[in-house]
């Protein structure tokens, strides 16, 4: 097991715009400030009347992950949408693609940049709305490569949520040696083997322990295919090392 403490991310912002920035690598001592097909993780607080203003991604696969409030999406491919909790994002930048976003409520969100398989795919935005805003005590599938994936990436990665209630555990979904297992603690507190992980908290897993809720908590976990073929040049999820 290898974990990275919330106190280990970068901190950028003001009073309306808040992020806290993981570059995994970085602090699992690596030369890339990535992980894989994880590029970066910001965790972001996001309040009105914040506006982030129009800016260009490129190979780039951002998932804009809310867990709280509403924001404004606008992009060069003329979407403008509302989106919240149940009601998300993601954008293959590819070749190129500008965006901008204004809070319309408190947003508390992860803005995830992960690697596309390859450079100069065609861009395209994604949207889709979850039946329910949290999957209690069962993974649910958010975004992949699967077929079955809400949301499409194009890596070799699929990431799933769950809302974890107090005293309930789980267990990774279909553990093998040829996943990687990330996850990400957004809210709470859970237990894993000896380790407590809070929010904020990130941890690889190296083998296959039950994570067991102390507090309610939201997880995110990415399972990452150990060969996936992935570009670690993208605009905001590349090698910052580079």
């Amino acid at each position: 097991m290898k974990i990275i403490r919330a106190s280990e991310k970068h901190t950028h912002g003001n009073q309306t715009f808040h992020i806290e920035i993981l570059y995994p690598g970085t602090n699992l001592g690596k030369n890339d400030t990535g992980f894989f097909t994880i590029g970066r993780i910001d965790h972001a607080l996001f309040k009105p009347p914040g506006l982030v203003p129009m800016h260009p991604h490129q190979d780039d696969e951002i998932f804009s992950y809310i867990r709280s409030g509403k924001m404004v999406h606008k992009d060069s491919t003329g979407h403008t949408e509302h989106l919240n909790n149940a009601y998300m994002m993601l954008m293959n930048a590819g070749s190129g693609i500008s965006h901008e976003e204004s809070a319309e409520e408190d947003v508390e969100m992860l803005q995830i940049f992960m690697r596309p398989s390859e450079n100069d795919l065609p861009p395209k935005v994604q949207f889709h709305h979850f039946e329910n805003m949290y999957s209690e005590n069962i993974w649910r599938l958010a975004a992949g490569n699967r077929a079955d994936s809400p949301l499409k990436l194009r890596v070799d990665t699929n990431i799933f949520d769950i809302r974890l209630q107090k005293n309930n555990s789980v267990e990774i979904p279909d553990w093998n040696e040829d996943v990687i297992n990330f996850v990400y603690c957004f809210n709470g507190d859970i237990r894993i083997g000896n380790e407590t992980i809070t929010k904020g908290d990130s941890v690889i897993l190296e083998e296959n322990l039950p994570l067991e809720a102390i507090t309610e908590s939201d997880l995110v976990l990415f399972q990452i295919k150990k060969d996936a073929q992935y570009s670690d040049t993208g605009m905001f999820s590349g090698n910052k090392f580079q």
